[in-house]
């Protein structure tokens, strides 16, 4: 008894899988033909199964009904013409069959002669009796009874065939069969897909091995006249419907073998959950009720209700153990769409490359989308149009087709706005191309790019799941291209510090690198550029007649641009210094210099004096800067003055010289406004006094340590306010 039971139960379950299946396949996609005929080869599998589970429990005992069962039963045969079908439409139509489309739905009619046969001839002997006429009326009666004859001969014959018609239509299932096997075999090498190849692949040996079990046990046993010990045909027959439904449904549930959504794939592995949970507490039932009546003696139904109640109590946390256990293994897997965006976003972190990261998404949309084709457009800041990945010319995108998707901001079938596209534009570009979905992609409010996407394989449609799952796709694609432009302003920014570098140690060198050396004068000099280079300069130059030309100059504005200039400066000032040139006639050479070969803009402030060590004379001119100054013994103050207009603003600019004489103890102080307007907190300059003051201060030192001195003062004053321009110091002073 529990035996039986537990066969009937696998049975129905197995039938219960496969209309369930068919009826999924079936609604996910009506129109589709693949899915039409997948359904109905299952629905017409789960025909056998279903069939003997009635006639093993239900309809046992009742004679007649199970002969009609029976007789239904062969209608099942028609999953066969279905195989077949299928064989040659999936995932692709092969070339012949586009060609031969009729022949193959012409192989469903030997079956359905089949049914006709085994259903409505099943007995000749009655339809034969059926068909007496009168016969005895004028005329028409012979007329009448040549048709009798002839129908009884039909009949006769037919209830011949009905004689052999097992092993014959074994035949024609057992060729079905092995046309099936070739051709899906056929149709499976010219998938170029990953993850359908995986599906069908699957299918293709769950549906060999189950058919192949069935042609063991009953078509070639029919067509050879023998007969498989009744043990062994169940177990067989078992297997190839626990191996052929299980593979179906393995693939549709872990793999979404035809692009099955979610949902779908929840409700079978609920229905599936559901069958071996209350099949077995059937099971645990029948044998308990029957094994406390054997030991009790006796047979009640209270006792049987006992069992029940006992059972469900525990009915729902094993129901919900084994729920668990069968989502873990299927629903948490690839198929599922959130694994995809966990794996998408995982590989978007660290993609900084857009080409990358077209070819990623191409990838897991082919692979876990059925996508065949996918574009990717991006525009471009530097030509304000977009650029086709993959091809070099860029695209203008027209007003209409860019407004229709900057209004959606979510995918639209290409199909919506096709009729706004033009050629040479993006949009026709897209549509020339085969695009059935376009996927905007917005970054507040702007349109940054587009997805087009191509129809998926194997005819399959895109749902409701899979426009959403773009959605969030585009979101992420909008994020990583951000960061891949940041990456990129962000390696820019890394070479130009780099570049800077290797400039600032260039002109770091071009700045004297000991100072002079003289029994009778200290010196020390400072340099910080505010940037990473700067404008600022100063210079010891040993002349020919033995006088020391000592110079500071400020170029106008900061960083590369002063740094360029400075540069300039430096190269012509040493060219003039060598050539012996009077002081003031060497300032105007270089202001003209400078005035031709720069903008107004550009121009250079320089205080540029030659010293005579042993007598102390100091000539000097001052072109627009600072005035540097000399603090004597006494705490006074001398201006160096005299010179003229700034250098490269001006042509013709003359400028005056003056000579200043530089005593014992006396400090000559030369500096940039980066130093006299460098500011504190409340953005109050430190000024020329308070140099002065920090000069007094540390008179009595070296001049290295006024140098520091003066340097120290300003920091502290200017401590927490931003450094704005670049500072340079000069001091010399005489022992």
């Amino acid at each position: 008894m529990g035996t039986g039971f537990l066969i009937a139960i696998i049975y129905l379950t197995s039938a219960g899988v496969l209309f369930l299946t068919a009826g999924i396949i079936f609604k996910e996609n009506v129109r589709a033909g693949n899915n039409r005929v997948v359904a109905a080869m299952l629905f017409f599998a789960g025909l056998a199964p279903f069939c003997v589970a009635l006639d093993k429990t239900v309809l046992a005992d009742i004679e007649n009904l199970s002969l009609s069962i029976t007789n239904i039963f062969y209608v099942w045969e028609l999953f066969f013409p279905a195989l077949l079908l299928f064989s040659v439409i999936f995932p692709e139509p092969l070339s012949f069959y586009k060609k031969r489309r009729r022949l193959f739905q012409l192989a469903f009619i030997p079956h359905l002669f089949h049914i006709l046969l085994v259903v409505f001839l099943n007995d000749p002997d009655k339809v034969i009796s059926l068909l007496n006429f009168d016969s005895s009326t004028p005329v028409i009666g012979p007329i009448v009874g040549f048709l009798e004859t002839i129908l009884k001969l039909l009949t006769a014959l037919m209830g011949f065939l009905y004689i052999f018609h097992t092993r014959f239509f074994s035949l024609i299932n057992l060729s079905y069969v092995i046309l099936a096997m070739y051709f899906l075999k056929l149709g499976y090498k010219n998938i170029t897909n990953p993850a359908l190849k995986l599906q069908v692949k699957i299918v293709i040996w769950g549906i060999a091995i189950a058919v192949g079990l069935y042609v063991v046990s009953s078509i070639i046993p029919t067509i050879l006249s023998f007969k498989f010990p009744a043990g062994l045909r169940e177990i067989i027959v078992l297997t190839a419907l626990v191996v052929g439904p299980g593979s179906i449904a393995w693939a549709i549930i872990k793999y979404r073998f035809m692009d099955i959504g979610l949902l779908a794939r929840q409700s079978l592995v609920y229905t599936i959950t559901t069958a071996i949970v209350v099949g077995g507490y059937l099971l645990v039932i029948t044998e308990l009720s029957a094994m406390f009546s054997s030991t009790l003696g006796i047979q009640s139904r209270l006792l049987d209700i006992i069992v029940v109640v006992v059972l469900l109590l525990f009915f729902q946390p094993l129901y919900n153990q084994v729920d668990d256990f069968v989502r873990r293994i299927f629903i948490k897997s690839r198929s599922d769409y959130r694994h995809l965006m966990e794996e998408f976003s995982r590989q978007l972190v660290t993609v900084f490359d857009i080409d990358r990261l077209a070819v990623i998404l191409s990838e897991n949309l082919n692979r876990e989308m059925f996508i065949e084709r996918t574009h990717f457009a991006v525009f471009d800041e530097k030509s304000s149009c977009f650029k086709l990945l993959g091809e070099t010319r860029a695209y203008e995108i027209e007003n209409e087709f860019l407004n229709s998707l900057a209004q959606k901001q979510k995918p639209i079938f290409t199909s919506e706005i096709a009729e706004l596209s033009h050629e040479g534009y993006l949009g026709g570009r897209l549509v020339e191309l085969g695009s059935y979905l376009l996927v905007p992609l917005m970054d507040k409010g702007r349109l940054v790019g587009i997805i087009s996407l191509s129809p998926k394989v194997a005819g399959f449609r895109y749902t409701y799941e899979d426009i959403s799952l773009l959605s969030v796709i585009a979101n992420q694609v909008v994020v990583a291209l951000n960061n891949a432009a940041l990456y990129v302003k962000s390696l820019e920014k890394q070479r130009l510090e780099e570049e800077l570098e290797v400039a600032r140690k260039i002109q770091m060198a071009l700045l004297p690198r000991n100072l002079p050396i003289h029994p009778q004068y200290d010196f020390a000099a400072f340099n910080h550029p505010s940037r990473q280079v700067g404008g600022d300069y100063y210079d010891f130059i040993n002349l020919a007649d033995g006088t020391l030309g000592i110079v500071i100059a400020d170029v106008s504005g900061k960083g590369v641009p002063a740094a360029l200039l400075m540069a300039r400066v430096q190269a012509i000032l040493q060219t003039q210094e060598k050539r012996g040139l009077p002081i003031a006639e060497m300032l105007s050479q270089l202001n003209e210099f400078l005035v031709k070969s720069s903008s107004p803009d550009r121009y250079v402030t320089m205080f540029y004096g030659e010293l005579d060590p042993p007598r102390g004379k100091f000539c000097f001119s001052n072109a627009g800067h600072n005035h540097p100054f000399i603090l004597d013994v006494a705490g006074n103050i001398r201006y160096l003055d005299i010179g003229g207009l700034i250098l490269g603003a001006f042509s013709g600019s003359r400028y005056d010289t003056a000579v200043a004489e530089l005593r014992k103890d006396e400090i000559l102080v030369m500096y940039t406004d980066g130093i006299s307007e460098a500011m504190n907190l409340q953005e109050v300059e430190f000024g020329e006094a308070r140099i002065i003051d920090a000069v007094k201060e540390a008179r009595s030192q070296s001049a290295q340590y006024i140098c520091a001195h003066i340097i120290k003062s300003v920091k502290k004053y200017a401590e927490g306010a931003e450094e704005i321009d670049d500072m340079t110091l000069v001091v010399v002073k005489r022992k």
